[in-house]
């Protein structure tokens, strides 16, 4: 029995310290830009991001209506921190979050 609990635990925690390496991207339009913080919408969802550490390479500013990507690592929860930030087509935009295994 205790074998049996000990195995079960280690799944758990296993699979919730994958999740935290996984990046995530979701595609939306700006609705909102400050400094340090992106909010936009993808499908049905309003997401906000934190942009203090994001790597913004290739982005020349982020205005109200522009398509983005957006990567962050583990859930999604309001003021996320976002690892990247990169204009999107508009025509690629899915309005749905992927997830992708980081190539590192």
């Amino acid at each position: 029995m205790k074998k049996a609990l000990t195995f079960i635990f280690g799944c758990i925690l296993a699979v919730s310290c994958g999740s935290a390496d996984r990046e995530n991207r979701v595609t939306g339009t700006v609705i909102d830009a400050s400094m340090n913080t992106v909010v936009i919408r993808s499908g049905s969802d309003t997401l906000s991001f934190s942009t203090l550490n994001a790597d913004r390479s290739g982005l020349d500013g982020l205005l109200v209506g522009d398509t983005v990507e957006i990567f962050y690592k583990g859930e999604n929860r309001p003021g996320t921190e976002a690892s990247r930030i990169k204009s999107a087509d508009r025509e690629t935009v899915s309005g749905h979050d992927e997830t992708e295994e980081n190539a590192e």
